[in-house]
């Protein structure tokens, strides 16, 4: 038998008066919230349940009902704090997540407001930044890029380059996993370059130069390729990182270093002699005809025959050796063919050749692209014409225009393309 009086409410049970419980909140509680245990009847039937009451909402009291004891305490705990913390609603949640989790992802809602969910976040971060499932290190990539830039037809020079930059690259972060290279990371190597005395940072170009080949790796990094198990990655760490421009870059550019034509007729007096004039013809094509002596000449070298027309008096250089990948013709002139006629029986690669150009270059200290820079511009000082410069050196107008017009004079460029052998004295001479 049930019996209430006030707010005082008395279980019987077996015959014995159980022990009083208050069923409402302590006066120096924060809220007038209660638990009150009821009886309703339902189809006749009477149920236990616990009624929850006392608290406000668009000014109306408001009560709920549960089956358990343990679910009206949880819910009156919760709405006492909800009313503590001045509007702040807060849910009992049964989850799996532990109290840290739980801090971490109220922090997120808290910073996202109402911009964005977090489901929206997850999905993006997941899309964009998730480690993929295959993963390889930078230097295990740099293989498989190179092979399929190879398969390419990328010259033999450029893609030692390349190789050299990349490696560089990798070696200096410890060759990480490509998905875990950062943007500090490559900055951090680009900013540890040095110049050629180890000390002085590197020029403009050179960080243009190796931001461009670890970008590009790993732009071929984040392309689908189910052969390689790519993508490896799913950003570019490289974005974002500054690139200088074409005038910052002029900035520090030294001027283009030329052979004088007394010094070149030095020159090739000791080449006659050197080994028999092994190298004559090597430094003759690349002076007189400005081929580029790495990649195109040596290209060239092995279709000679072929390629080198004495009678009509041109040289062909295909798209396949040509640097900039296009065709173009090259008119032999008449100390050139003066040259070519007397050391016809020599190859233009001769045995050692690395170590007997190594040797010469050493000698006469000659500047890196020097023999094509004094072509171009003693072409131009002796045609004045930027037009056919271009054509023959397989350069555009402008870039002769800038860096190769008024040089020198036309004295000069008489006397350059005047160099010519001297078989009987062995040495050479400005005719």
């Amino acid at each position: 038998m049930l019996e209430k009086t006030g707010f005082l409410q008395l279980n019987v049970t077996m015959g014995r008066a159980a022990k009083r419980t208050r069923i409402t909140a302590k006066k120096e509680a924060p809220s007038q919230i209660t638990i009150r245990q009821i009886f309703p009847v339902k189809d006749g039937k009477t149920y236990p349940a616990f009624l929850v009451q006392g608290w406000k909402e668009n000014d109306r009291w408001q009560r709920k009902q549960f089956k358990s004891r343990g679910d009206a305490e949880r819910f009156a705990a919760l709405k006492r704090v909800e009313m503590e913390n001045q509007g702040r609603k807060l849910q009992m949640t049964l989850t799996p997540l532990t109290e840290d989790q739980t801090q971490q992802a109220t922090r997120a809602f808290d910073a996202l407001g109402e911009t964005y969910t977090l489901d929206e976040v997850v999905d993006f971060f997941l899309r964009n930044h998730r480690p993929p499932e295959f993963e390889i290190t930078v230097l295990e990539g740099i293989k498989e890029y190179l092979e399929d830039k190879q398969r390419d037809g990328l010259r033999a020079r450029t893609i030692r380059g390349t190789k050299g930059v990349l490696t560089s690259f990798a070696h200096h972060n410890d060759d990480p996993k490509v998905h875990k290279v950062t943007r500090p990371m490559v900055e951090s190597y680009l900013r540890a370059l040095r110049a050629a005395d180890r000390v002085s940072p590197a020029k403009r170009k050179s960080w243009n130069t190796h931001r461009n080949e670890i970008s590009q790796f790993f732009s071929w990094a984040m392309k689908d390729d189910l052969s390689t198990s790519r993508p490896w990655c799913f950003t570019n760490p490289v974005d974002g990182i500054r690139i200088f421009s074409a005038r910052q870059i002029a900035e520090q550019r030294p001027a283009k270093a030329t052979t004088p034509p007394e010094q070149l007729c030095r020159m090739f007096s000791t080449l006659m002699r050197f080994h028999s004039g092994k190298m004559v013809k090597f430094f003759a094509l690349s002076y007189f005809a400005g081929i580029r002596p790495e990649g195109e000449l040596e290209k060239l070298a092995e279709r000679e025959n072929e390629l080198i027309n004495l009678k009509t008096r041109k040289i062909f250089v295909p798209a396949a050796i040509s640097k900039t990948k296009s065709d173009r013709q090259i008119t032999i002139s008449e100390n050139l063919l003066a040259w070519l006629n007397a050391y016809r029986s020599f190859p233009i690669i001769p045995v050692n050749f690395k170590m007997l150009q190594w040797k010469i270059r050493t000698h006469f200290a000659l500047k890196r692209d020097e023999t094509r820079h004094s072509f171009i511009s003693y072409f131009v000082a002796l045609n004045r014409s930027v037009g056919d410069a271009a054509l023959q050196a397989g350069n555009s107008e402008s870039m002769v225009r800038q860096h190769y017009l008024n040089l020198h004079t036309q004295e000069e460029g008489k006397e350059f393309f005047s160099i010519s052998p001297d078989l009987k004295a062995r040495r050479a001479s400005i005719i």
